[in-house]
């Protein structure tokens, strides 16, 4: 596979990750669920978190199609599928309100500071940064790779996807390791903004992951 074309499914994974995994805004949330915890601690949250995400992603990349498979749905309606999960996450990026929490979860957060209960995986992990979303939109893009016209080529768009998924980790870990300074940076106001600069763009890379779904679905029937 070209060096270019690489690149290109590279950033388009991210185009289509990034948002719905919202690192930056999972910021606040994890200053909620880390208040009164210890800065080492943190930071080791902030690892755990990331590589947690890595191989999750991962994992449901690889084995995604014997998923498939198995509960029998098309790659043509996964793809589908992920496209409107990207459209939705752009859309809510663009029209809702500041992520805040409510009074229930402030009290959880709290009771799970005070034991220093594990958040890593769980509520971490899963379901604010790797739920269903995330997960819809990986085995859309193993969809997306799995369009290679030969092995070597879908191996090589696999690849492209999972370097898409370690550098949102790196993300990941710098956002919440330096979650302290990026929301006194940008403050609440600024990364809604961020979010909604993101928007716009991300709802044209939804409606065409949809479009190719469509597209492919339509080929299989053999008219």
């Amino acid at each position: 596979m070209p060096i270019d074309s690489f690149a290109d499914f590279v950033l388009g994974s991210l185009a289509a990750l990034f948002p719905v995994i919202d690192p930056i805004g999972s910021v606040p949330i994890f200053l909620v669920l880390t208040a009164g915890v210890p800065q080492s601690l943190r930071r080791s949250y902030a690892k755990r978190i990331a590589l947690n995400v890595i191989f999750l992603l991962i994992g449901f990349l690889i084995v995604g199609g014997s998923i498939l498979r198995f509960f029998g749905v098309s790659l043509e309606v996964v793809r589908i599928a992920g496209g409107i999960v990207v459209f939705h996450a752009a859309w809510n990026a663009m029209n809702a309100d500041a992520k805040k929490m409510s009074d229930l979860e402030n009290q959880e957060a709290t009771n799970r500071v005070d034991q220093h209960e594990d958040i890593s995986f769980m509520p971490m992990t899963i379901p604010l940064l790797a739920g269903p979303g995330s997960i819809a939109v990986a085995l859309g893009l193993a969809a997306e790779a799995s369009r290679g016209a030969t092995s070597s080529e879908t191996l090589w768009n696999l690849a492209a996807i999972s370097t898409a998924i370690a550098c949102i980790g790196l993300v990941i870990y710098i956002a919440l390791r330096s979650s302290s300074l990026l929301l006194k940076w940008f403050g609440p106001s600024g990364i809604h903004a961020l979010s909604r600069i993101l928007g716009l763009f991300v709802m044209a890379i939804g409606v065409q992951l949809i479009l190719n779904g469509i597209g492919d679905w339509i080929e299989s029937l053999s008219f």
